[in-house]
């Protein structure tokens, strides 16, 4: 782990992570704690950050849903982030039905997910969207 970082209301966590191995890719993982228990519906968190080379700022969405056991994450990585990189995250926030979203960046957010778990909130998060964003999610997803 490189950074560690909690929202302002300390429900979610950020963990930075420079992964072993030949890569020079980073990975972003975010933790939301204290979520109601009967309360499943998919949480989203907006990460941003520039390139250090070119300055070029991407845009990352993060869906967190709760699972069966434990505490709600998703895995993602963060192409192009590196030593100079700037970054910014919004804390989870319930999708709303009325979200419209960049279809790139949701193709690229759907692209970033390291895990079967940060798709299966992608498919939560579809589940709770317009008809229009869907086939976009659906889309990404294949």
């Amino acid at each position: 782990m490189v950074l560690e970082a909690t929202s302002p209301d300390g429900r979610a966590g950020f963990l930075l992570r420079h992964p072993a191995g030949n890569t020079s890719e980073y990975a972003l993982e975010v933790v939301v704690r204290g979520t109601d228990e009967e309360d499943h519906r998919p949480l989203l968190s907006t990460v941003s950050y520039t390139q250090p080379d070119d300055g070029y700022e991407r845009v990352v969405l993060v869906p967190v849903v709760r699972g069966r056991f434990g505490l709600a994450a998703s895995y993602v990585r963060l192409p192009g982030f590196g030593p100079g990189s700037t970054w910014a995250a919004t804390g989870p926030s319930p999708v709303s039905p009325e979200a419209d979203w960049a279809p790139a960046t949701v193709a690229y957010s759907i692209g970033a997910a390291l895990n079967e778990t940060t798709r299966d909130a992608w498919r939560r998060v579809r589940e709770s969207v317009s008809d229009g964003m869907r086939d976009v999610i659906d889309g990404a997803l294949r």
